[in-house]
């Protein structure tokens, strides 16, 4: 048996480690680059841990009134959400309270002018407005942005607002949020107010959810 001598040995080493240098060098250049996952949305997290929409009452950033606010998490894209947001035709379905929803006019700047009624005490009262919905826009901090306000002097209310924001949270996963105030112009305890509008606006988020997500179910979020 012949023994290789130590020039020998350093050579086959040398040789072996130059081919384990090639062999890494070549996985590096095929081997696909997975870009990271961006991470779950937090507001998504949120309400999908609560396992249901979300509703309270507020003084959004920039207003000085109480809203009712209310929240929701679809399982649908933010495209089929939007379409049922800006469907102003069919803001009736938004809530048993609301009796009648129709557009009344556009504006050459995009906004749209929506005659809605309301009827409230089992129908023994009813209020009307026409709010006028600004075109859509997209606020880095929150998403897009629908929001509408009272015409003056086209209505029996002192006023109304209403503010969407649609957000995606991921393929196939839309965060839809809703604030609406409303004055009557009628004495009335505030939690009373509070109770309303909390209520009306959760009303609003669940029929989008129901109807774009094509159920009432409360999914759990795969972000």
């Amino acid at each position: 048996m012949r023994c290789k001598s130590p020039m020998s040995t350093f050579r086959i080493a040398c040789s072996r480690f130059a081919a384990s240098l090639f062999a890494l060098g070549t996985l590096a250049i095929t081997a696909p680059v997975h870009a990271d996952a961006p991470p779950p949305d937090q507001d998504a997290m949120r309400i999908s841990s609560a396992g249901r929409s979300l509703k309270w009452n507020w003084v959004p950033p920039g207003k000085n009134e109480r809203f009712g606010h209310a929240e929701t998490l679809v399982h649908a894209p933010a495209e089929k959400v939007r379409q049922l947001v800006q469907d102003f035709a069919h803001y009736k379905e938004l809530a048993e309270s609301i009796t009648t929803s129709r557009v009344v006019a556009h504006g050459a700047d995009g906004s749209t002018d929506v005659y809605l009624q309301m009827g409230v005490m089992n129908n023994t009262i009813k209020f009307w407005n026409v709010t006028r919905f600004a075109p859509l826009r997209t606020e880095p901090a929150t998403g897009e942005v629908l929001e509408g306000h009272m015409v003056h002097g086209k209505g029996n209310i002192d006023d109304c607002t209403a503010v969407w924001t649609i957000h995606s949270a991921g393929d196939g996963w839309t965060v839809l949020k809703f604030d609406i105030l409303l004055r009557p112009g009628l004495p009335a305890p505030q939690s009373l107010i509070d109770e309303q509008l909390r209520d009306s606006a959760m009303d609003a988020v669940n029929s989008i959810h129901d109807r774009a997500q094509g159920s009432k179910d409360s999914l759990p979020y795969k972000g």
